[in-house]
């Protein structure tokens, strides 16, 4: 995409990203997940600085017996100030931390794959 902006082809209006800005509401769907948290066996951390609620306590939702796996440039929230014995952080470049997890789950051969079909989409697109 470089540096251009996207735009509806229809209205010409900016095209916002299905993410939630600092001060947005969150979707009501957000609420149909909090459940899900006590029933983890997992729970992956990328990316964030668990600095904005409600997702900064998010990590501490999750049973003390769950590994709790953090991708991240630097420790943060809990992983920082209340650790747990199981807790895992791949401290670095986001990208090289989830790269190094998909060749020790034994996937690179597949992730490679699905970037290469990604990237043909989108210089498709530019043509």
């Amino acid at each position: 995409m470089g540096d251009r902006i996207p735009r509806c082809p229809v209205c010409t209006g900016v095209v916002k990203p299905d993410i939630v800005f600092f001060g947005e509401q969150l979707p009501p769907r957000f609420l149909l997940h909090l459940t899900d948290f006590p029933m983890a066996d997992l729970l992956f951390v990328i990316g964030t600085s668990l600095e904005v609620e409600p997702f900064a306590s998010l990590a501490n939702a999750v049973r003390s017996s769950v590994p709790r796996v953090l991708i991240n440039r630097e420790l943060v929230g809990p992983f920082a100030w209340q650790q747990r014995h199981n807790d895992v952080a791949e401290l670095g470049d986001v990208v090289g931390g989830i790269e190094r997890l998909v060749e020790l789950l034994g996937w690179k051969e597949e992730m490679q794959t699905l970037i290469q079909k990604e990237k043909e989409k989108l210089d498709a697109k530019d043509k």
